[in-house]
């Protein structure tokens, strides 16, 4: 039987107190449905969660439309962007003007709105600045959504991200011990992980430090680390060497946010 999920302590917050991994696991984790609202740099994104899980997202931005998309990745010519673009109109959106001129069909339309939306998400994970607002409860009309399990999302948002200064953060440093969760195999069922990277959690049978974790993998140690920041933020691995919170303050797990007096 589930645990009943638990409340979210704030609906807003900044980015830069908090990372977005880290806040896409508290939503899962609670099993959380509603809308977040991203803001950063004048751009702004909207994400659709549907009991934990990612499944819908869109953005201000220009270069994040299907259209740009479909052109960077060839599957479009500038000619057919052209005439999509002038054909759009009120209640007519640019996937239905692909597939009514022949440029798609409808099931090259789902993969390309599925493809979009991963990565308006996965380009969120790049924010380290900005601001978040969740709002409650969900009203979509959307009928094309994402099925990836949020692990996996984690996992591949991660993998993205190149900024050593984050991943060192995230992981720590030589010395940071880790050990593997007791009920990982329970997330491991939503998971699709490459041997390699299944490798270096099955090979965690008791507390280990960063440095020994990488000597054992035979991955680069850099995608070591990566991957070991994404166990901890999924939950599959601890750090047990951080020192516990004192005082009358609590943090929460989750979120990662000082509730005082709650």
């Amino acid at each position: 039987m589930n645990a009943p999920a638990k409340a979210l302590p704030k609906l807003e917050g900044s980015l830069a107190e908090r990372d977005f991994p880290d806040l896409v696991q508290s939503l899962h984790e609670r099993r959380w449905t509603g809308s977040m609202t991203l803001s950063n740099g004048g751009i702004g994104k909207s994400v659709s969660v549907q009991d934990g899980r990612l499944v819908f997202a869109s953005s201000t931005s220009r270069d994040d439309r299907l259209g740009e998309l479909l052109l960077r990745r060839g599957r479009l010519s500038l000619r057919q962007y052209a005439d999509a673009g002038s054909a759009i109109g009120p209640g007519k959106r640019l996937g239905t003007v692909l597939v009514e001129q022949g440029v798609l069909t409808p099931k090259e339309l789902v993969r390309a709105v599925i493809e979009h939306t991963q990565e308006i998400i996965y380009g969120a994970f790049q924010w380290t600045e900005g601001h978040w607002r969740l709002a409650p409860g969900l009203d979509s009309s959307e009928t094309i959504t994402l099925k990836i399990s949020t692990p996996d999302l984690i996992m591949e948002g991660i993998r993205r991200l190149e900024s050593w200064g984050r991943i060192e953060r995230g992981v720590g440093g030589l010395g940071a011990q880790y050990r593997r969760a007791a009920d990982y195999e329970r997330v491991l069922e939503q998971m699709n992980l490459s041997f390699e990277k299944l490798s270096i959690l099955t090979a965690l049978h008791d507390t280990r430090d960063v440095e020994a974790i990488c000597a054992e993998s035979s991955l680069p140690d850099f995608e070591v680390c990566r991957t070991l920041w994404a166990f901890r933020v999924i939950g599959v691995v601890s750090r047990v060497d951080a020192p516990a919170p004192t005082g009358p303050e609590v943090e929460d797990e989750g979120l990662g946010y000082v509730l005082a007096g709650e």
